[in-house]
């Protein structure tokens, strides 16, 4: 008999108890955007071309300024960050803290579960694609559903290849394909600056070739598109600071399309870097480029970089203060409304919206009351909640016993650990819960036995 008694208010339990799952409350809708594209172009010094700065040697000597014009027109219809920092100024470090959200992150940490913009973004049906020159080592292409790198890192022997790892539509991967092979008509008969410059256009077109497609083609679908080009790089390491100049110029030129691809089509662009780039004087008179060694880490051109976001849901002009590389991939996720906190990031998010989300996690189901100034917005019982489209400014949030004020300038996250009061008291209604909607039916069976 006691047996019996258990199966049924075993099963009971659960028929009557709600089954905890994230929730998404819109106190005001949102203009999130249907996608980003990510573009890092590889050692591009915010130095070189924000109107703020002058670049110098590392003997301190003042050097020329790069034509950004169509960048910074970007920038001026968005969001431009004005002082950035790499904390590790190479390559595969740089690209690691990028889309970990980690000052110390490495290529091995990028490769772990939930480390990446990547892991957050695919819970929630994003497709991951890449089209990389640099910065593509192992672990973060196999974070790429599908991806086109140059797998020789030089523009002398270019050598485009796709790895497909997940699903991505047919025709997308076709038109992958497509200019993977396009790659040697780019490059045919240039050399010098025209061969560099070739090269980074050929990332450029076909980044806006497959977000354009992915937008006429597969317009329910949200993507995150990594884009890198690295010829600016290249020119500062072997062409001294005239030709590196010179490619920011060219660079500014072929990033227009992409632009508007993104515009018209409600998508996110995030300009960045990996790193930016330092330049000493050798005694032959000839300017070598670096960034990674100690000789020219250190230098304020290695360390700063750019970060310019177009997006329908930021607020328009330059943001002040001192952050870090770490802070873009929060800041990203942010954009997207992604409410995914990763897992080893110790980046704060850039307040670049013009709302907030706020999300509550609970141990367990609890009541979770939203007030702003003593006015209740909205109460539910759950574990999991995202309130979407908060104003700025100060709110109350209640569960239980507890209040905590919550002052919001960005997208917040707060862990609540529920109370054995909390938890005694959620027992007790689940019992009553079961002894209500169970009773009769338990009292009748004794009766048969």
């Amino acid at each position: 008999m006691q047996a019996r008694q258990v199966v049924l208010i075993s099963l009971i339990v659960c028929f009557i108890l709600p089954i905890a799952c994230a929730v998404d409350v819109v106190i005001n809708p949102v203009p999130s955007p249907n996608g980003a594209v990510l573009l890092i172009v590889d050692g591009f010094g915010s130095c070189y071309f924000y109107p703020e700065f002058v670049p110098h040697d590392l003997d301190g000597n003042e050097l020329m300024r790069g034509e950004a014009n169509n960048i910074m027109l970007i920038a001026d219809g968005g969001v431009r960050v004005l002082d950035i920092t790499a904390p590790q100024p190479r390559t595969a470090l740089g690209h690691s803290v990028l889309v970990t959200g980690y000052s110390h992150a490495d290529p091995l940490l990028v490769g772990f579960d939930d480390a990446t913009i990547f892991d957050a973004t695919r819970k929630h049906n994003y497709l991951c694609i890449g089209v990389m020159q640099k910065g593509d080592f192992e672990s973060l292409r196999a974070k790429q559903d599908g991806i086109l790198f140059d797998s020789s890192n030089s523009i002398k022997t270019p050598t485009a290849k796709l790895e497909v790892n997940a699903q991505v539509p047919a025709d997308v991967i076709e038109l992958m394909q497509e200019w993977q092979n396009d790659l040697p008509s780019y490059l045919d008969g240039k050399e010098g600056v025209e061969r560099y410059t070739a090269y980074n256009r050929w990332g450029i077109d076909a980044s806006d070739a497959i977000a354009r497609y992915m937008c006429d083609n597969h317009p329910d679908r949200k993507f995150l598109l990594t884009v890198n080009v690295g010829a600016v790089d290249l020119a500062g390491h072997h062409m001294g600071p005239e030709r590196y100049i010179e490619l920011i110029g060219e660079l500014d030129e072929d990033v227009c399309n992409l632009y508007l691809t993104c515009l018209e089509n409600n998508l996110a662009l995030i300009i960045t870097a990996d790193h930016g780039m330092a330049f000493a004087m050798t005694e032959k008179g000839r300017y070598v480029g670096g960034h990674a060694s100690d000789k020219y880490a250190g230098a304020v051109e290695s360390q700063r970089i750019p970060l310019i976001v177009s997006s329908p849901n930021i607020r328009i002009g330059v943001i002040d203060g001192t952050y870090g590389q770490e802070d873009v991939a929060p800041t990203l996720l942010s954009i997207l409304d992604v409410p995914e906190a990763l897992q080893y990031s110790d980046g704060d998010i850039i307040p670049v919206k013009k709302y907030a989300n706020l999300r509550v996690i609970a141990e367990s189901p609890i009541k979770i009351t939203l007030q702003n100034n003593d006015a209740t917005l909205y109460s539910i019982t759950d574990e999991d909640v995202t309130f979407v489209g908060l104003t700025l400014g100060n709110y109350t949030v209640s569960t239980g016993r507890r209040t905590m004020s919550v002052n919001l300038r960005s997208d917040q996250v707060i862990e609540i650990e529920t109370s054995s009061y909390d938890r005694t008291v959620l027992a007790a209604m689940m019992i009553s819960m079961i002894m209500v909607g169970g009773g009769l039916t338990i009292r009748r069976i004794m009766r048969e036995d």
